[in-house]
């Protein structure tokens, strides 16, 4: 019987820390109520700060989409539902967009809705790196 140093043995891929080692601190239901939340805050907070019209239409549009990718991920199953993969992607395309749009709006002089649709970009991002995309564990 051989003895083996723990130290020196060659472990799996699994035991080796990833770039998505924070992924699955929030559970999928969570998820949705806080995207809940993040598309109520595009659809209001541009009245409320002053925003352009052109930048109340693109948030409260993007906001619309996400509140229906928000809801449609409440249930896992059922009329209605999108598959939890294909929702980590629409997340990703939302974050994007806000992104996307914030530099455009930057580019242009609007400071305030850079600042805005910036902020909401990088907290979606940061709920995405934080999901855990699969049914919940019982």
């Amino acid at each position: 019987m051989t003895m083996r140093d723990p130290c020196h043995t060659i472990s799996s891929s699994s035991d080796v820390p990833s770039v998505t080692m924070f992924r699955g601190r929030v559970s999928y239901p969570l998820h949705a109520a806080l995207e809940l939340v993040t598309a109520t805050a595009l659809i209001a907070v541009p009245f409320a700060i002053g925003l352009s019209v052109d930048a109340t239409i693109t948030a409260g549009v993007v906001g619309f989409i996400l509140f229906g990718l928000a809801v449609s991920a409440t249930e896992s199953r059922g009329r209605g539902t999108l598959p939890m993969s294909a929702h980590a992607i629409y997340d990703g395309a939302i974050a994007l967009v806000l992104l996307g749009a914030a530099i455009v709006f930057g580019l242009a002089g609007e400071v305030p809705a850079l600042v805005f649709l910036l902020a909401a970009g990088v907290a979606q991002l940061t709920l995405n790196g934080f999901t855990r995309y699969s049914p919940s564990r019982v």
